[in-house]
């Protein structure tokens, strides 16, 4: 990348994917938001980033599918933005899988 006096500036391949990521959500008029791997999250607001209802995420806390852990002293839990990240890529996977194999399953009984 040049600077604007004119040097190079040699950009972390992980910021690249970064930009890359961002630059492809915002031309489809989505928003982005940039955070630390490390931010702590509440179950309410680990609901609203996956699009799932409070009380189902619970459920996946309860079940250890997404790692939580209690704030110190209390009940109350938080989830690391890393974890919900890791649990939205392997559930994308899932779903990605079962799509081939429904288009192989109509591909077969199109043929037949």
């Amino acid at each position: 990348m040049r600077t604007s006096d004119g040097g190079e500036l040699a950009l972390p391949r992980e910021l690249v994917r970064v930009l890359l990521a961002s630059a492809d959500e915002l031309s489809r008029g989505h928003a982005v938001t940039v955070l630390a791997s490390e931010v702590q999250l509440s179950p309410a607001e680990t609901a609203e980033l996956l699009g799932l209802s409070r009380p189902f995420v619970t459920r996946l806390l309860d079940a250890g599918d997404i790692p939580s852990k209690n704030l110190p002293g209390s009940s109350h839990r938080v989830v690391r933005l890393a974890d919900v990240l890791a649990f939205q890529q392997r559930r994308e996977r899932r779903r990605e899988g079962r799509r081939q194999i429904a288009d192989v399953l109509d591909d077969s009984e199109s043929a037949g």
